[in-house]
């Protein structure tokens, strides 16, 4: 309805650095009133793909294990979340700096990648999550357990199109539903957007040299008209 607040995503036409942006009414989600803009904006990227990698292609389950290589970011960080919210043991990989942040987000276990590389992990897991890149394909088959399955959030598109029967790749579909799941969870005080406020558009360049950085915990927001 008119006044509504409401969150979407704009797939590949992206254009999303705006004050504003037109989608199909179907794609705009209406956001819980106890959820502010910039934690509504949080859930969407990485939480769809967490989402959709996790539930639809991985199929977690109570009691599996899971390893989220790159837990801090983006998706990463609504990976460990969203795993732990669907019953697994979570190991994740990340700076020793955000430790506490991972554990607190639902990581029953943590690695620190500066002293023990991911793909030496001396373990085997159902579901290796890898967030950030830098973990091969051969490599990630080598950590997991007989069944198991590896995710590849950060995909060539060789590794996209050759995919396989234990290997996911790709992007996620960007579901309306999904989005509602999200924004309840976040609402709920489930799922923690990890939204962190720069300013208005003007903030954009200083939030790419952040991502550039290889630095960024959680989700960068710029709130257009700011």
């Amino acid at each position: 309805a008119a006044g509504d607040r409401v969150a979407g995503m704009t797939g590949v036409r992206m254009g999303c650095h705006a004050e504003f942006v037109s989608v199909p009414a179907h794609a705009a989600v209406r956001i819980p009133a106890s959820l502010g803009d910039a934690d509504a904006a949080g859930v969407l990227f990485g939480g769809t793909t967490a989402l959709h990698f996790l539930r639809d292609r991985a199929g977690v389950r109570p009691g599996a294990t899971v390893l989220v290589n790159g837990a801090s970011g983006s998706v990463g960080s609504a990976a460990v979340q969203l795993a732990a919210t669907l019953g697994a043991t979570v190991t994740a990989v990340c700076s020793a700096a955000n430790r506490e942040l991972v554990v607190r987000l639902g990581a029953e276990r943590w690695i620190d990648y500066a002293t023990t590389p991911v793909a030496r992990v001396g373990e085997r897991f159902d579901v290796v999550f890898d967030a950030v890149g830098n973990l091969s394909r051969a490599e990630g088959l080598r950590l997991l357990a007989p069944d198991g399955a590896l995710v590849l959030a950060v995909a060539s598109l060789f590794e996209m199109i050759r995919g396989g029967r234990r290997v996911f790749a790709g992007s996620a579909p960007e579901r309306p539903e999904d989005v509602g799941h999200l924004l309840g969870l976040a609402a709920s005080g489930r799922l923690d957007p990890l939204a962190t406020v720069l300013g208005g558009l003007d903030a954009l360049p200083e939030a790419y040299r952040t991502i550039d950085s290889g630095r960024k915990v959680g989700n960068l927001v710029v709130l257009p008209g700011r």
